[in-house]
């Protein structure tokens, strides 16, 4: 008998160390005061895509500079930001930020994929930072030799991957993208003291 009430003891501890291990997982993460401000802040905001963005379902990709409104800010995939695409169908994108999610991991991430200005906007500007020839490429997602790593970031949106060499004192830096279109497709950017050299699309 007594075999049989340690066991449910033993049990028991085991069950309440679980639930206080888990319970302190759900705490770090943000507090829902700064979900909601989050929420306030982007739903219902116009954007144009920065980066890809692909849906958790079956509806696909919407690529580049496609117009959308954000619909949906939630904590799923270790965060989630819903919009309603050009073709009016709801989109699920998985930010998948490392936990705990926090309000400044969230957002940074909403502005790693969305811009908040159109492209012709953002066009008008550049003018004034790259001039006519690089400020077209942007518009155009395209790179130009010798582009600095900013506007290149402008035209191909975040890399998935960052990788530095030195090679003779000269520092190179490989981006390394991924088509969610083309799986098997892996461009890169490789730049050399801060200016493109060559990619691959």
């Amino acid at each position: 008998m007594r075999t049989k009430q340690f066991i449910v003891l033993l049990l028991l501890a085991a069950a309440v160390i679980s639930g206080c291990n888990l319970w302190g997982l759900v705490t770090r993460d943000m507090p829902i005061e700064d979900m909601d401000a989050l929420r306030d802040k982007y739903e219902g905001r116009t954007a144009w895509t920065k980066s890809y963005i692909v849906d958790t379902g079956q509806n696909g990709v919407i690529e580049q500079d496609k117009k959308l409104k954000i619909v949906e800010l939630d904590l799923h995939w270790h965060g989630a930001l819903g919009v309603r695409g050009p073709d009016g169908r709801k989109y699920r994108h998985a930010l998948e930020l490392e936990r705990p999610l926090t309000r400044e991991k969230y957002e940074n991430a909403i502005h790693q994929l969305l811009w908040f200005e159109s492209p012709e906007k953002r066009y008008r500007d550049n003018l004034w930072r790259y001039g006519k020839e690089v400020s077209r490429a942007i518009l155009n997602h395209e790179l130009i030799e010798g582009m600095s790593q900013e506007a290149a970031l402008e035209s191909w949106g975040p890399p998935v991957e960052r990788d530095s060499v030195n090679i003779s004192g000269s520092l190179q830096i490989q981006w390394k993208y991924v088509d969610p279109r083309n799986v098997k497709e892996k461009p890169y950017i490789v730049f050399e003291d801060g200016k493109v050299t060559e990619w691959s699309e």
